[in-house]
């Protein structure tokens, strides 16, 4: 006869049964974690494909590469997000405009642009203004982890209706003020989200 069933009282049956219940009670609880992991993992890309995201769509046109100065389809937006383009042009702060043909081709690399236009401001806002854009390009973590490369540009443009815009492949969000962390959290959210972004 067992012994430890004499001790404690209890028929094999009786600590089968309890053994079974306490396996059981493990499986749902394996099942039940598993789960609530699974609707997390779903509610999260749900949250990432509804939440709000800075800016606007906007419909993309063709990726056609031409020669600066070729006549091509006008661009569908102000500063323009996609279409017709020629040679890149480098990373960085420009204090003089370039052309759109240039900086569309940096978009469809996965650049953004920050377009800002000193027009309705007086001297020293728009040094203040250019300072602080600069602060962002230089406060901005590369593309690559280990890498030097930002992708991100600063541009001056007379036509923009509002004194900040950013740009990305496909995408326009302006700003009627400098907004550090909307500026930042657009970088964030659309850099390098383009057709070509293992393009430098």
């Amino acid at each position: 006869m067992n012994t430890n069933a004499k001790v404690t009282g209890k028929s094999r049956r009786e600590i089968r049964h309890a053994k079974q219940q306490r396996q059981q009670l493990l499986w749902r609880a394996i099942w039940g974690l598993g789960g609530v992991a699974v609707l997390a993992i779903i509610g999260y890309f749900a949250w990432d494909v509804l939440r709000p995201k800075p800016g606007q769509s906007v419909l993309q046109q063709a990726r056609t590469h031409i020669e600066l100065g070729d006549q091509h389809e006008p661009y569908n937006s102000d500063p323009p997000t996609s279409g017709a383009h020629a040679s890149p042009v480098r990373e960085g702060f420009y204090g003089e405009p370039l052309p759109d043909e240039s900086l569309v081709h940096n978009l469809e690399h996965g650049y953004v642009v920050i377009w800002y236009n000193c027009a309705g401001l007086g001297g020293d806002e728009c040094q203040n203004l250019k300072t602080q854009i600069r602060s962002v390009i230089d406060r901005a973590e590369p593309v690559v982890l280990g890498g030097t490369g930002k992708k991100l540009i600063a541009m001056p443009r007379l036509t923009l209706d509002t004194p900040i815009a950013l740009t990305s492949w496909g995408r326009l969000y302006k700003l009627d003020s400098f907004n550090e962390e909307k500026i930042t959290t657009f970088i964030k959210e659309f850099r390098n989200q383009a057709p070509e972004p293992n393009a430098p």
